[in-house]
């Protein structure tokens, strides 16, 4: 395949952020968006999610804010005629779109080139059935299994094969679609959801592996057929938890030499046969007693797996990625002056471990199952790094913002012997609890191992944790006890509660002893070369990696885990701050643990920190950099109160929406900006009832511009209030003014700050970027210094409309809990029309089958 003459590429986006599709996407659209035009190849890009990052900032030359639907990429491509395709940047969903518009001949018929794979690839995507044909022709060991289209034809397999099997739909809808069956109760649940969700109205049912090991590799291949791998990983929980539900480290900790060669060469012999270009995630089932192996997923299109891989090694996966798909080979592509060998034809080599951990919604949405298996329940994710895996692992557990893992074996439960067998056997969202429970009550290492098909290792690093834990408490105020502990992932808040002191006397002992923090650099050599990634994590050794930044130096506390409700809109504000600090000659360095958002990327932030978000952690990384400012978002609050109170200047921007639905439908809301001494207006929206969209819509719509002549004057009426309002606690900002009508007259309800999913729909409704505008004031600029760009919102001649998603069909939420809350949200899509009517149409055609 070549692509020499490639002049302009279509990049299609993920669409709305949902459970298994958070920021991974949209972090590489922009990476890579950025390399390919770095090549001197335009990029189009189209998307209908308002929190991308990628449809803003330039990273792309021509920006479409349209259904994701083949009629609607049709015109696109009509229009626009693309030289090339890139598929593997929008997950599944956008490869069964991909799919249409080959079966519609659109490609052909505009002469799109598919880049990166053949054409038949996307059936073998789509269909696993096709895949696992295609792997035993390869010689490849695949799980039996057979597609059905009715409940006769399951019962005919596991007649053949028995229980349990796993039942997964062809061509999904949903990233969760792999269930487990027990029996025929839990088959003809499964078989009922997997054709609903089956574009095609068929499923799968496969023999089931649970208790195998699950083990997953990242391949990398270019145009001349030369691969590399770019790591391994390993599941801590066995087959049958979704591998994103479970904790996962890099590199593989328990397998052999031999074992982890095996997978290498079968990685890349799948990519070799399949022809692929870029990356590819392969995971593996290991049968822990005969060491053979099934492979049981082949993805060639960006997922979690990569961007962790990315994250966990330091290669520039996404970069390197981009110069493959343009036809460059591995042997040219030259990297950043930063990377001292400035070759891609390099594997990467470890000298830290990486722990994922899994976040869920349970805090919010109380009816779901809290029960962990094949079908996918987490929100999002966190790392941990550090030189052990004792400490990765405490290090990933205490940036989950769970307060319970502080000192985490000193959490007795109450549970009987039965009930805890029955969680171990049975395992539940946030199990590492039960295990230390079991561990604390004596169970044997061997016994916890064949309970819960967990490698027998795992529990020897738990046990060596409790033994830590136990030598802190008994020896309060002991060097060589604060030394060890802090080695292997404890704080100064755990040693705190363990001695009954405060985490201040902790760290001022630390510091008299010579206990205290060093920075390591994660980068893809393990030390053998000076690389510059600019991104670091703590642990306590000597030699610290990390150097002050010179310049005007920001701190800009990240995300975190992507949590049901706004998170993914937060990851968005975060990432905007990122790029307008720079752009105004900031030094912005970011701290986060969220391996999926975007603001990881390297454009954004001048430095990385993957730390936790506890103030301990923070303290280090401020200790280094001594920064001038900190911004915190609305989710850390109460981190930068703590932060103000040690006499750090902290920006906090408050941003939440509001926990329960909007009561205020239908009445116009006036959206303003203030720089403490003045106020302007810069739009005037609408909250409608979604139901106007179709019946079964649960949230509310937003409506931005409207421009109604008589609510326009009696507005201007209302402007000395409003200004009195806003100006009364003299904190800049942007601000949403409510208003309401009592009386036949329409007057001012409240004030409150704009939420993100506004400052997103004005964004992109104008052009201009609110964050932009938003940080100006907080920087102490005036209005008339910041809106110098902002347009003249009645010559906006489009509507545009934006709505929630939500995950209540995925996670077989049903009866009072569907309320459509803000906060139950997982994710936002945006459409627009000449008019409301084709607005609200445009954004029904792009979202037939979502869960509004």
């Amino acid at each position: 395949m070549s692509n020499v003459a490639l002049q302009k590429v279509l990049i299609i986006g993920a669409g709305h952020n949902d459970i298994g599709r958070e920021g991974q996407h949209d972090a590489a659209i922009t990476q890579i968006g950025s390399a390919i035009r770095k090549l001197g190849i335009a990029v189009i890009f189209v998307d209908n999610n308002p929190f991308s990052v990628a449809a803003e900032n330039n990273f792309a030359d021509k920006v479409y804010l349209e259904p994701l639907t083949v009629s609607s990429l049709s015109k696109i491509i009509a229009a626009e005629q693309p030289d090339g395709l890139i598929p593997s940047l929008g997950g599944i969903q956008r490869i069964n779109l991909i799919q249409g518009l080959i079966r519609n001949n659109v490609l052909k018929n505009n002469h799109v080139q598919l880049l990166q794979w053949d054409t038949d690839m996307i059936d073998l995507i789509v269909n696993p059935a096709l895949m696992s044909n295609r792997l035993k022709a390869l010689g490849q060991p695949v799980i039996a299994s057979q597609v059905v289209a009715s409940q006769a034809e399951a019962d005919q397999v596991v007649s053949r094969v028995g229980f349990p099997v796993i039942v997964k739909s062809v061509a999904p809808r949903i990233e969760a679609s792999r269930q487990l069956c027990e029996d025929e109760e839990d088959l003809a649940r499964a078989l009922e959801m997997g054709f609903k969700v089956s574009a095609t109205k068929q499923c799968i049912v496969e023999q089931s592996i649970v208790g195998y090991k699950e083990i997953e590799f990242i391949g990398l291949r270019d145009c001349k057929g030369t691969s590399l791998l770019i790591t391994g990983m390993e599941n801590f929980d066995p087959v049958g938890i979704h591998s994103a539900d479970s904790i996962v480290f890099v590199p593989t900790q328990t397998i052999t030499d031999q074992e982890y060669q095996q997978f290498r060469q079968a990685t890349l012999e799948i990519m070799q046969a399949l022809h692929i270009i870029g990356p590819c995630h392969v995971q593996f089932a290991l049968d822990p007693t005969t060491q053979n192996y099934y492979v049981i997923k082949v993805t060639p299109y960006f997922d979690r797996a990569m961007a962790l891989a990315a994250r966990a090694t330091g290669y520039p996966l996404a970069t390197i990625s981009a110069n493959l798909i343009a036809g460059v080979s591995l042997a040219e592509v030259k990297l950043p002056n930063n990377y001292r060998k400035q070759t891609a034809l390099i594997e990467p080599v470890l000298d830290h471990i990486v722990c994922r951990i899994p976040v869920w919604p349970f805090n919010v949405l109380k009816k779901v199952s809290h029960q962990l298996d094949t079908v996918m329940e987490s929100t999002g994710a966190v790392l941990g790094v550090g030189r052990s895996t004792e400490e990765a692992l405490l290090k990933g557990l205490r940036a989950t913002d769970e307060s319970k893992y502080h000192v985490i074996v000193n959490q007795p439960q109450t549970y009987s012997e039965g009930e805890l067998i029955q969680r171990l056997i049975h395992p539940q969202a946030g199990r590492m609890l039960d295990l230390l429970e079991a561990l604390n009550r004596g169970y044997q290492i061997d016994e916890l191992a064949e309970l819960t098909k967990i490698d027998a290792f795992y529990f020897y690093k738990l046990s060596h944790i409790i033994e830590i834990e136990k030598a802190l408490r008994e020896h309060p105020f002991d060097v060589h006890a604060l030394g060890r502990a802090k080695y292997f992932g404890f704080t100064d808040e755990d040693a705190a509660v363990a001695w009954q002191s405060s985490p201040a006397k902790v760290s001022q002992f630390g510091l008299e002893n010579e206990i205290h923090p060093t920075f390591k650099e994660i980068e893809p050599t393990a030390g053998e070369f000076t690389e510059q990634t600019n991104t670091y994590y703590s642990t306590y050794e000597y030699d610290n990696e990390s150097q002050r930044l010179a310049g005007d130096r920001v701190v800009v506390i990240g995300s975190g885990a992507n949590r049901i409700g706004t998170n993914h809109g937060n990851d968005y504000l975060v990432s905007q701050l990122l790029f307008y600090l720079k752009k105004a000659d900031y030094q912005p360095i970011l701290i986060n643990a969220n391996p999926n958002s975007v603001a990881m990327t390297p454009q954004l932030a001048v430095k990385r920190y993957v730390e936790p978000k506890q103030v301990s952690d923070v303290l280090n990384v401020l200790a280094i950099e001594k920064p001038s400012m900190i911004f915190t978002t609305y989710h850390d609050q109460q981190l930068g109160r703590q932060l103000m109170n040690l006499g750090y200047r902290v920006i906090q921007i408050d941003n939440s929406l509001p926990q329960a639905q909007l009561k205020t439908n239908d009445q116009p809301a006036v959206e303003v900006i203030s720089d403490g001494k003045d106020v302007t207006i810069f739009g005037i929206s609408e909250i409608i009832a979604g139901n106007n969209l179709r019946t079964d819509v649960h949230g509310s719509i937003s409506v931005f511009p409207l421009q109604d002549k008589a609510e326009n004057q009696a507005i201007a009426a209302l402007m000395p209030e409003i200004k009195r309002r806003v100006l009364s606690d003299g904190k800049p900002g942007v601000y949403t003014v409510r208003l309401t009508i009592i009386d036949a007259t329409l007057r001012l309800a409240s004030v409150e700050p704009m939420s993100i999913a506004k400052m997103a729909l004005i964004s992109k409704a104008s052009g201009s970027s609110v964050t932009r505008l938003l940080l100006h004031v907080k920087l102490g600029e005036s209005l008339e210094q910041v809106m110098y760009d902002y347009p003249d919102i009645a010559k906006i001649r489009k509507i545009f409309v934006q709505a929630n998603t939500f995950p209540y069909n995925q996670l077989q939420i049903f009866g009072d809990e569907i309320t459509g809350e803000p906060g139950h949200a997982t994710g936002t899509v945006i459409a627009h029309g000449a008019t409301l009517r084709d607005a609200l149409i445009a954004l029904k055609a792009g979202n037939e089958q979502t869960d509004f």
